[in-house]
């Protein structure tokens, strides 16, 4: 949905092959369908991010199709919006192992790949409050700088790999998590984000590995 299906069409137009990933089956077909009628090949697998064993197939399944990956974009996130003090373990352990542990599962498995290929490009979509904390959304917060910092760490244990890793941080984004938690539509939309995104796949990108890129107003 949102940033994900935004950046896998803009990278389906630069002559990409992409894999869908989405616990729902439902998502995972109309994405596909979107991106194939752009000229791409494209799979979808279902996965849950926060489940290491279903990780390592979607991975397993990825390069028994294709070979190699040389993108990977740690997008799925999850939100619960009250104060720390009314959350519920589960809420917090939702938020965690979906936010974090599912972008460290995805990196863990990938990176083996990576290495061996001398290439790769991994993108961690953080957000603002990734920045700067929020009232309400404490443990969200709590796991978007931890993407931060996980991002500022791995790209200097790769820097001698051809393997550069990015974090994106943008504000208030048009999706549909944004707008069933606050109940407006904010001026960026998933288009602005994938159009930043796109630039730091590329083999050419000059942006230093490690780098956070904020993003708070429409990029044209």
């Amino acid at each position: 949905m949102g940033i994900g299906l935004a950046t896998a069409k803009e990278l389906a137009k630069e002559g990409c092959n992409i894999v869908v990933n989405s616990r729902t089956k439902k998502n995972i077909e109309k994405a596909s369908n979107e991106i194939q009628k752009l000229g791409a090949e494209s799979i979808g697998i279902e996965a849950d991010v926060s489940n290491s064993i279903e990780v390592r197939n979607l991975v397993k399944e990825t390069m028994k199709k294709f070979g190699r990956i040389d993108i990977l974009i740690n997008n799925a996130g999850v939100i619960v919006y009250k104060d720390f003090k009314d959350t519920t373990k589960k809420e917090d352990d939702y938020v965690v192992d979906i936010n974090l542990k599912g972008t460290l599962h995805c990196t863990k498995e990938v990176l083996p790949i990576m290495i061996k290929q001398k290439y790769g490009r991994i993108i961690n979509i953080s957000s603002g409050a990734g920045k700067t904390g929020i009232p309400g959304m404490s443990v969200y917060s709590a796991t978007k700088f931890a993407i931060v910092g996980f991002t500022e760490s791995i790209a200097d244990e790769l820097k001698k790999t051809g393997i550069k890793v990015y974090a994106i941080c943008p504000g208030g984004v048009d999706t549909r998590m944004y707008t069933s938690t606050f109940g407006e539509k904010p001026s960026l939309k998933p288009l602005d984000i994938a159009k930043k995104i796109l630039p730091l796949c590329m083999p050419d990108v000059k942006t230093k590995s490690g780098s956070s890129i904020e993003v708070y107003h429409k990029w044209v």
